[in-house]
This record gives C-alpha cells, structure tokens and sequence, in this order.
C-alpha cells in the first residue's frame, strides 16, 4: 500500500469515527432528555394527584 492510500484510508477512517461518534453522542443526549422528561412528568402527576385530597 502506498503512501496515498494510506492517506485516503486514514481520512475515510476519521471521518467514519466522527460520523459514529456523533450518533453515539445524540443517542445519549436524547435518552437522558428522554429520562429527564419522563421523571419530571410523574413527580408533576404525582403534585396534582397530591392536590386533590
């Protein structure tokens, strides 16, 4: 292999790491959103369940 595929490789490489690392990334911001919502949504349930007594 020569030095200019090497170069191509390596590039390819880079920018599938990155690619794949943003998705890891946006995958775990949405779940921890996703997490934060759910629980804000029950205690909030929870409060207007709690009023009604």
């Amino acid at each position: 292999m020569d030095i200019g595929q090497q170069m191509i490789l390596a590039t390819v490489a880079s920018w599938a790491a990155f690619i794949l690392g943003t998705i890891i990334g946006l995958l775990l911001l949405y779940l921890v959103i996703r997490q934060g919502v759910f629980h804000g949504l029950r205690a909030h349930t929870r409060w207007v369940d709690g009023g009604k007594r």
